[in-house]
């Protein structure tokens, strides 16, 4: 488990060290976009699933 969190933040740490090298700062400003609204995007989603898990809708 603990090998599995650990490249799993090596993997966090070398995209952001590549994002940081490749793309310039009003780049990486529209790539922080990006995943903030992808982050939103599936915490709605889950959301969603949630409750309609708890109002017992099977999908």
């Amino acid at each position: 488990m603990i090998g599995r969190l650990f490249r799993l933040a090596l993997l966090f740490v070398a995209a952001f060290l590549l994002i940081r090298w490749l793309f310039s700062r009003e780049q990486r400003q529209t790539v922080r976009d990006f995943i903030r609204t992808l982050a939103i995007a599936l915490l709605a989603s889950s959301l969603l699933f949630l409750l309609l898990n708890l109002a017992g809708v099977r999908l």
